[in-house]
């Protein structure tokens, strides 16, 4: 946002004599950041307006002409070599001793022999580049309007000498996007008076009803929509004063109706749009979304392709304008244009942020309208554009304004009292002056008692509880003012907790295995998921939609770990990574309900992925891959220095491999899934497989961890091991066996293991081979075989009689 001090002097008086760059200081002190002082025109001196009265070809040149100029008080020669001069046109002439950007002075000089007393000067003398020029300016001289007075300083003139700001305001500040919007922190932080235009149209007796309808489909996305009629427009040029005013707030003329929208989008900060109401299909325009696929070609001469998720204007026909970004070329306002449907209506803002990001389109009027504006302002911003153009002599104004607002904006009321504002800011500002202030920021202030009630202007949607009528005080005031005193809170020496701790031995657990751990961003998309294989349904779906996304590939908030780390992958993979070993400990977000009502719950969840080479080759050994049993060893390797011990299980966890996928469970409790990425989750990905994965529940290990490792005396006696070897039905797991093992086999019991698993021709159909190693021990003594014995007939028996297995 561009403001022209010259163009300010209409709302507030502002002393034009005083360090700008101070006062710029001060606003930016005030929470109106100033980023740039522009001084317009301070080097262009002695550059008068001329009148050519006579145009002869120079004697000794080809491509330069004589030109005898009326500058009102005397009569100049002046030679020049322009192609676009022409008699009775008024130009711009630096006579004898004239001073230009850029350090060039002006001297009297003859040209091939010929006297000239100066040169005409073309619109980029004055500093202004093309992209704020009209075509016709872009090359040769400045032609000026006809009834420019002659002789005058053309600078002054043509209002170039000047003091512009250019702000870096907040989103949150959208009233400032305007010129009376900026007036009112001029006039508080100067102590003037601020002033406003003056408002009013004068109608005339063709009424506006049957001749233009609008309509609201989608009144989320559109809260108000307004509209003139505009008869005998005239299309031509704007006044110069207004074409300058555009030009040093950075928008380029266009014409007389174009240029009125645009000025009052700066003046007011509420943006407008003109349709050719003769090509408006029915006279009727309706704010809708816009069908899939639907296609239009916008003002910049480019086809768009629309989604069903942006808001159009529309006639009963096709789409006319991308809402609150760009119009359509198929409604433009043209030279032949005779009538006019003037908009103004307000949209909403995220939405109108979403269109311009996915069409790469952005516009002044966007940048407004996705910070938020006022609706109570459309039949005013409306008014003051009708009326601009009808003081030009323009247009007529057709009597009456069609005004859909089917929820009208509610008024906010703040409550507070001085002493409130005082305890919150530390200071001792009067009831008073407080009151002063925010009168002059134009908030309606009702006193009760020693109760004060703030109504909120309704273009200051950022002011909603107490801390911000506060701010408005305190930034008005001076924060330079504000006494600066020692917090007093209470603090407290920051400890790593327990959950920490598990984290770190995690993470101790999985580096040491040759694992990296890495950071990656909290959001997914749905469509991951279904790369995994989750069905519909599946509680990963139930996300927390993000108002605001980053961008649109990550709209949800994440509910799993596997999506972030399979992106990583693949990032791996594109640069011929040929081993990745990653684990990641980070929250996810599950809703209570939706739409959020209170804050979703998070669950920390440890999720690791290996693909590639274990080791490379290197000779005499050759490369391995990483294998299922990899995974489970380091999961395993994790619950043990967690001193967990958990049941092993088949796993139905969607992403992973049917015949490859396993579970730790305690007590009911899944702790961890693990196995090999099914294969379709994998080409999904488009990466060679295969690929290992793990995921662990923290909210489920934790109460389980014990850090402290239990401490056990070195034996003093030997131990006895017994190898046992069964035939055992085939639907039969190593679970159950250890089972009734570590049942049956007594307190002398230390360790069970299964070193070996057989199925073939010495093996019954149906059956497996499974072989135990049992190894018993006592603390006070040495044990018999006929100690060993009793336990190890009763596991035999047990085995026989529950599950059929039979001793080889």
């Amino acid at each position: 946002m561009k403001s022209s001090l010259t163009w300010m002097q209409d709302y507030v008086d502002v002393d034009m004599n005083q360090d700008m760059q101070a006062f710029a200081d001060k606003l930016t002190i005030a929470g109106i950041p100033v980023e740039q002082v522009e001084y317009w025109g301070t080097e262009v001196k002695k550059v008068k307006t001329g009148k050519i009265l006579q145009i002869d070809k120079h004697p000794d040149a080809d491509k330069l002409v004589v030109c005898q100029v009326d500058m009102g008080d005397e009569q100049l020669q002046i030679v020049t070599a322009a192609t676009n001069v022409r008699v009775g046109q008024v130009v711009p002439v630096a006579v004898h001793g004239a001073h230009l950007p850029g350090g060039t002075k002006i001297k009297r000089s003859k040209l091939r022999g010929v006297l000239s007393n100066g040169m005409f000067c073309s619109a980029h003398e004055f500093g202004f580049d093309d992209s704020l020029l009209l075509p016709e300016e872009r090359e040769g001289i400045w032609i000026l309007p006809s009834d420019t007075p002659l002789g005058v300083d053309a600078a002054d003139y043509l209002q170039v000498r000047d003091v512009v700001y250019e702000y870096e305001l907040t989103a949150n500040r959208a009233d400032c996007f305007s010129m009376v919007g900026l007036s009112r922190e001029f006039a508080v932080l100067s102590g003037k008076e601020a002033r406003y235009p003056e408002i009013s149209v004068k109608e005339c007796d063709t009424p506006i009803d049957g001749k233009v309808k609008v309509s609201i489909d989608d009144d989320e996305l559109c809260s108000r929509y307004t509209a003139r009629l505009l008869l005998n427009v005239k299309i031509g040029k704007s006044p110069m004063w207004m074409q300058q005013r555009l030009r040093k707030s950075g928008v380029r003329p266009i014409n007389n109706v174009v240029d009125a929208t645009n000025y009052t989008m700066i003046e007011l900060g509420i943006p407008l749009h003109a349709y050719d109401y003769d090509k408006v299909a029915g006279h009727h325009l309706i704010a809708r979304r816009a069908q899939a696929d639907e296609a239009m070609k916008t003002l910049d001469d480019v086809d768009r392709k629309l989604t069903d998720n942006m808001l159009v204007i529309a006639d009963e026909e096709k789409a006319c304008c991308i809402a609150g970004i760009m119009g359509g070329m198929d409604s433009e306002v043209t030279d032949q244009t005779t009538t006019v449907i003037l908009e103004c209506a307000s949209f909403k803002g995220s939405n109108i942020r979403h269109t311009g990001r996915m069409l790469g389109l952005r516009s002044e009027a966007s940048g407004r309208f996705e910070r938020g504006l006022d609706s109570d302002s459309c039949i005013n911003s409306i008014d003051r554009c009708a009326q601009l153009l009808q003081e030009m002599g323009a247009c007529d104004v057709a009597k009456g304004v069609v005004d859909v607002y089917p929820k009208p904006q509610a008024t906010t009321r703040i409550a507070f009292t001085a002493a409130q504002v005082n305890k919150f800011l530390g200071t001792e500002i009067t009831e008073a002056d407080m009151v002063h202030i925010l009168e002059t920021l134009q908030f309606g202030i009702e006193k009760d008692g020693n109760t004060l009630t703030a109504v909120v202007p309704s273009y200051r949607g950022d002011c909603t509880e107490m801390p911000d009528i506060a701010e408005e005080v305190a930034r008005v005031y001076g924060y330079e003012n504000i006494p600066s005193t020692r917090p007093a809170a209470p603090i407290s020496k920051g400890e790593a907790g327990f959950h920490h701790d598990v984290g770190e031995k995690i993470s101790s657990i999985l580096g040491s295995s040759g694992l990296n751990e890495t950071v990656t961003f909290s959001f997914m998309h749905p469509d991951q998921l279904k790369k995994l294989l989750f069905k519909d349904g599946d509680a990963v779906y139930n996300a927390v939609p993000i108002l605001n996304p980053i961008t649109e590939d990550f709209p949800l908030m994440r509910t799993t770990l596997i999506p972030t780390l399979m992106d990583v992958l693949v990032r791996n993979q594109a640069v011929k990574n040929p081993s990745v070993g990653i684990y990641e400990i980070a929250p996810v977000y599950r809703p209570k309900q939706l739409p959020l009502t209170e804050l979703p719950e998070q669950e920390f969840y440890v999720t690791g992925l290996l693909y590639g080479q274990r080791t490379a080759a290197e000779w005499p050994a050759k490369a391995e891959n990483y294998d299922f049993y990899d995974v489970k060893g380091l999961v395993e390797a994790v619950l043990q220095g967690l001193g967990i011990q958990a049941d092993l299980e088949v796993s139905d966890w969607a992403p992973l491999h049917p015949g490859k996928a396993a579970r730790y469970v305690k007590d009911g409790k899944v702790l961890c899934d693990f196995g090999e990425l099914h294969p379709k989750a994998v080409d999904n990905y488009d990466v060679a497989g295969p690929v290992y994965v793990f995921e662990m529940h923290m909210d489920a290990i934790l109460p389980l961890v014990n850090l402290l490792p239990d401490y056990h005396k070195v034996a003093k006696f030997p131990a006895s091991s017994r190898d046992l070897a069964f035939l055992a039905p085939l639907a039969t797991t190593n679970a159950d066996i250890v089972d009734v093992i570590k049942e049956d086999g007594g307190e002398n019991l230390e360790a069970v293991h299964l070193f070996d698993m057989y199925t073939g021709k010495q093996v019954p159909q149906g059956y497996k081979s499974l072989a135990y190693s049992l190894v018993f021990r006592s603390e006070e003594g040495t044990l018999t075989d006929a100690d060993i014995q009793a336990p190890v007939d009763a596991i035999v028996k047990d085995l026989k009689e529950k599950f059929g297995c039979e001793l080889r």
